[in-house]
């Protein structure tokens, strides 16, 4: 059968404009004639093996999207997200598709090279809560998922790391707009029998709201799979009542409202109440204005208190003062700082402790290894470099 340039080219289109980029780019990019791309996108002119896979790199697709028909991918579910999301910046909509390239790296390392075996989360859309109270729905489930998980009601010491425990991908990355908390993809590539769940965290986000906004991605995965994608803003669209539940699991998953009864007791004036939130913040690691709800929940201050703290800058917690769980503490300060920078590039410590250790073991080679990385070339060799050096002088 014969290979169809003209379904090729369309989806070199597609890709193409998804990303915003013009024609006259990716012509430059292959070193030909703007006419020559365009009959290429068109299917009147074969493209190369090498143009192929260059055009793959620059629109962050699988390769193997382009050339095979029935290829599992989640363009449509991407393509979803961009056209529901039609303002969203070329920088962003780029940290998206190499948001879900990671995600494939990191399925195919843990599954593949390290054998994962597959987790199955709960779907509490087809839980009979008995009432459609979507905030309720929201604290309901976050105690639900406590129990099933047995925390009781600690804090959560590491978010991230517990939803990964869940077979679910997680990245931080630095996006354009401010207004992005995070966002949530299910990418049938990842898990062709179970919802392949993937989620994305602004790190242009205070610590702590990235807590918060992880485990309100997370709700997602556990409500809403089925819509295939949603970018979650901070300022809520009025009367997204899905939005509304994932807030409210989020606060409650994080904050269990019953270990401030047990450990806490209301305040007797207002330098104190600043002291107990604070107090309450630190521990569980999240901003203030979570705590003031919790405290509001539980009828221990009214609206008029609850008001005059959320607009108290004094409750505002340093960001030295803070801790990011994606760091290790056991790295050195060097590395830290690396560390720190390649989380704000889309990168884990996570995922590059996969990539270094399946190359260690030779599983996958050294080219491979930077590839999966997404860096340009010269920042890959460098960091791969500094990475190895470590972990060779601590093993």
């Amino acid at each position: 059968m014969a290979f169809d340039y003209a379904v090729l080219g369309r989806k070199l289109k597609d890709a193409r404009e998804s990303l915003l980029i013009s024609p006259q780019d990716s012509s430059s990019y292959l070193k030909i004639s703007l006419q020559n791309y365009l009959d290429i996108e068109a299917g009147r002119n074969r493209i190369t093996g090498d143009q192929l896979v260059l055009l793959a790199v620059l629109y962050r697709r699988d390769f193997r999207y382009f050339v095979t028909g029935d290829y599992p991918s989640a363009e449509s579910q991407v393509q979803e997200m961009f056209r529901r999301n039609a303002a969203l910046s070329k920088s962003d909509r780029v940290a998206i598709q190499e948001f879900v390239r990671l995600c494939e790296y990191e399925d195919f390392l843990e599954r593949e090279i390290f054998q994962r075996q597959s987790v199955s989360l709960p779907n509490y859309r087809q839980f009979s809560f008995g009432h459609r109270y979507f905030k309720r729905q929201g604290e309901e489930a976050a105690i639900f998922e406590r129990e099933r998980l047995n925390l009781g009601t600690q804090p959560i010491e590491n978010i991230f790391e517990l939803i990964r425990n869940q077979g679910i991908h997680i990245f931080k990355r630095q996006l354009e707009d401010k207004n992005i908390s995070g966002l949530y993809i299910n990418h049938p590539v990842i898990n062709e029998l179970l919802p392949g769940h993937c989620i994305l965290v602004n790190y242009l986000d205070d610590l702590y709201r990235q807590n918060f906004s992880a485990a309100h991605e997370y709700c997602h995965a556990l409500f809403d799979s089925f819509q295939g994608q949603e970018i979650t803003y901070l300022k809520l669209p009025n009367g997204d009542k899905n939005e509304w539940r994932a807030n409210s699991f989020a606060g409650n998953f994080l904050v269990s409202k019953q270990r401030i009864e047990l450990d806490y007791s209301p305040a007797k004036n207002y330098e104190d109440w600043i002291s107990l939130i604070k107090q309450i913040a630190e521990r569980f690691r999240v901003n203030s204005q979570v705590v003031i709800i919790r405290l509001s929940e539980l009828k221990w201050i009214d609206r008029g208190l609850q008001n005059k703290l959320f607009q108290d800058k004094s409750l505002v917690i340093r960001y030295d003062d803070k801790f990011d769980p994606e760091i290790p503490p056991s790295l050195s300060s060097g590395i830290r700082d690396k560390s720190t920078q390649i989380i704000r590039r889309g990168l884990s410590w996570h995922f590059i402790e996969l990539g270094t250790e399946a190359y260690r073991r030779g599983e996958i080679t050294y080219h491979k290894l930077l590839d999966m990385l997404l860096l340009p070339l010269e920042d890959g060799c460098q960091l791969l470099h500094e990475i190895l050096t470590f972990m060779e002088v601590i093993s």
